[in-house]
């Protein structure tokens, strides 16, 4: 089934929606990324100021804080602009705002007093490598940025991790570490801690083993727990059939009173703390699951259900046992996480179609729908691609679960990686939208020496693709353009 949207954008989403109250009359607005930052009212009303258009789209989830202490909220998101923006609750930038970096900002900024003078920090990450943490006014920490060898894609959690009285900043990169660096940006002894393919999830840091001290768990090519000294945890890492995106969850899952740790990939996974696979698990859904999966008690039976959004559209609720037990459909690939909104009684699914849909437990289909229809092609020699749209592209062959495909546009020196997945049993990359007129070269490689495939590509478009362009340019320089 598919119920009417709460709310549409212009754009994809790819980041969860965030409920606030930002004007302070007592009732949550909706605060969603996309192709602008938007904010509506829970009567469907735009809060004035809003959406905001940046000079990209937004894919990073929004923080809301009083970052300056003014006693009002302010809207803390990175942009596809390679900026970190900072916004009152009208839409306007706070001194200091944007921040530049040099690579876009997909992680998720984390507002926390990271020195302990009282004030709130905004620490990020960015796909120029670095980590970085700026004060109210955006003026940078001392010892900060931090330096990665690749993207930050990433959001970091910053908690204190050895129990110091002081907190660390966790982040994972592309480079295939995971580090800790103290609020000085300093190194903790013992990070970071390599693993074997990029980091691109959010770490999870939860007390899995109950010795009263919490472990860093990273997705990766596996699952990596570590202690808070760098050393694994015995049974760990674990093997996924596909590289991860999604974030690890750690919850009671089967209401026993230890926690367990639910992964999402080319499967939905789930082990004891011991690295034992809970029965039932992994459970194949039949879908890349790249949004974090929601762990949550919906039906009030006592025991967790799992919410699992995948790249077929297709939103699954899953028993304890890994059997699914319900179904929503939405418009387009689900890359957002879902989230529950109150004691969970209502859930927000955002998705790839730019809409923000609104069910309840009891509204979940049982018979399995449709998939979305999205744009598919299968790698060779040329590839015609639609403009202005993501393509997931399918590679043939046996491939491993560090094969990446890479692309390069003509006149460009760099090439652009890109993880393949598990997807309806093929291996898929996802090619990022291109304007009409490009063309460029893609291949794939699984390890050292030479390609395994490759290709080149143009995105054929028309005159009405190029005439989209230029209402989309126009719309976000000039907010009265909106309704052209």
């Amino acid at each position: 089934m598919t119920t009417k949207p709460l709310f549409s954008t212009g754009g994809f989403i790819s980041a969860p929606p965030v409920l606030a109250d930002l004007d302070g009359d007592g009732q949550p607005e909706l605060v969603v990324p996309s192709d602008g930052l938007y904010a509506w009212r829970q009567d469907g009303r735009s809060l004035r100021g809003f959406p905001f258009f940046a000079a990209n789209a937004f894919a990073s989830r929004p923080a809301v804080a009083d970052l300056n202490g003014d006693g009002r909220p302010e809207i803390i998101i990175g942009c596809d602009d390679d900026r970190v923006y900072c916004l009152d609750c009208q839409g306007r930038l706070l001194p200091g705002w944007p921040q530049p970096t040099d690579g876009d900002v997909y992680s998720s900024p984390t507002v926390v007093d990271l020195d302990g003078d009282g004030r709130l920090e905004v620490v990020v990450g960015s796909d120029d490598g670095r980590v970085y943490a700026w004060t109210a006014d955006g003026k940078l920490l001392p010892g900060w940025p931090a330096v990665t060898g690749g993207f930050v894609a990433a959001s970091p959690v910053v908690t204190d991790l050895d129990n110091d009285g002081r907190p660390e900043v966790i982040v994972g990169s592309w480079d295939g570490r995971v580090y800790v660096w103290r609020p000085d940006g300093s190194l903790l002894p013992g990070w970071p801690q390599p693993t074997g393919h990029f980091v691109w999830a959010t770490a999870a840091v939860a007390d899995l083993d109950g010795d009263g001290r919490p472990e860093v768990t990273a997705v990766s090519d596996r699952v990596y727990v570590w202690r808070s000294d760098g050393r694994p945890l015995p049974g760990w890492p674990q093997p996924l059939g596909s590289f991860g995106v999604a974030a690890p969850v750690v919850a009671d899952l089967d209401a026993d009173g230890w926690p367990e740790l639910v992964a999402a990939a080319d499967r939905l996974y789930a082990w004891r703390a011991n690295g034992q696979p809970m029965p039932g698990f992994p459970a194949d859904l039949g879908a890349f699951l790249w949004a974090t999966p929601l762990v949550a008690d919906l039906d009030r039976d006592g025991r967790s259900e799992i919410l699992a959004g995948g790249w077929d559209g297709i939103l699954r609720l899953v028993r304890p046992d890994g059997s699914p037990t319900g179904f929503f459909r939405a418009g387009g690939p689900i890359f957002a996480p879902p989230v529950a909104v109150g004691s969970g009684s209502e859930l927000l699914v955002a998705a790839w179609d730019g809409r923000v849909y609104r069910i309840r437990p009891n509204e979940f289909s049982r018979a399995l729908p449709q998939a979305a229809d999205w744009p598919t092609r299968r790698l060779n020699c040329q590839l015609d691609l639609p403009p202005s749209t993501p393509v997931f592209t399918e590679v043939d062959g046996p491939l491993s679960v560090r094969a990446v495909l890479l692309y390069r546009r003509m006149g460009e020196k760099t090439e652009h990686p890109v993880p393949l997945v598990v997807h309806q049993g093929h291996r898929v990359g996802l090619l990022p939208p291109f304007p009409a007129g490009t063309q460029g070269e893609i291949r794939v490689c699984d390890g050292p020496g030479e390609p395994v495939a490759a290709g080149r590509f143009r995105v054929v478009g028309s005159p009405g693709d190029i005439l989209r362009r230029v209402r989309l340019a126009l719309r976000r320089r000039w907010r009265w353009t909106w309704g052209l």
